[in-house]
């Protein structure tokens, strides 16, 4: 499992702390009291296709299960960081072609193939999710129509703009906004329904 947690460190300033970053303690999903720390994983971070930078992650239990506890930037089971994810998905859901996005940000066509495909295949739900979410923080559904992956990103993009009217521009961008309200699920595999952060 992962719980995200916001912050507004970019990755090289996250990775030059190591160990030394302070992360909030997070309240537990099934009983609602505050975790204990266990531990720490060390995983790599693409911030750029010749910037890979390996960091130290935090990770706490309660109720017998140990979460990943993700910093904002960070998608569960993906290399890249999730702002670099979310503007090759924008880039094809506005049309641009999966090679030549590809090529943009410098990565294999199979690698964004596969964010492509995978948030098309959740869309739908990270749809609702996000409306969900927009609700939630005081904002107004958004009347949404298109390709499912449009929409889903329209969505996302309601969501992020009612979160900053609601809480200001600590909310940080969009990408970070939709991996926290989505708990770093953004193009995995788990059906779970993604809005845990709502």
């Amino acid at each position: 499992m992962a719980i995200v947690w916001p912050t507004e460190l970019d990755v090289d300033a996250y990775a030059k702390l190591g160990r030394e970053v302070v992360v909030p303690r997070p309240v537990c999903p099934g009983c609602r009291r505050s975790m204990r720390f266990w531990g720490w994983y060390e995983r790599d971070v693409r911030v750029t296709a010749a910037v890979i930078r390996r960091l130290w992650v935090r990770r706490a239990r309660c109720c017998g299960r140990s979460h990943a506890l993700l910093p904002g930037f960070l998608a569960w089971g993906r290399l890249d960081a999730v702002e670099v994810i979310g503007s090759g998905v924008a880039a094809m859901c506005a049309g641009g072609g999966m090679r030549r996005v590809a090529e943009s940000l410098e990565l294999g066509h199979t690698t964004v193939r596969d964010w492509r495909r995978r948030f098309a295949r959740r869309a739908g739900l990270l749809a609702v999710g996000f409306c969900r979410f927009c609700v939630a923080v005081g904002g107004v559904a958004p009347r949404l129509f298109g390709r499912p992956e449009v929409v889903a990103l329209a969505a996302a993009t309601a969501a992020w703009m009612a979160a900053r009217r609601r809480f200001g521009d600590g909310v940080g961008g969009l990408w970070r906004l939709a991996n926290a309200v989505v708990g770093g699920h953004l193009l995995s595999t788990n059906m779970d329904p993604p809005w845990a952060a709502a």
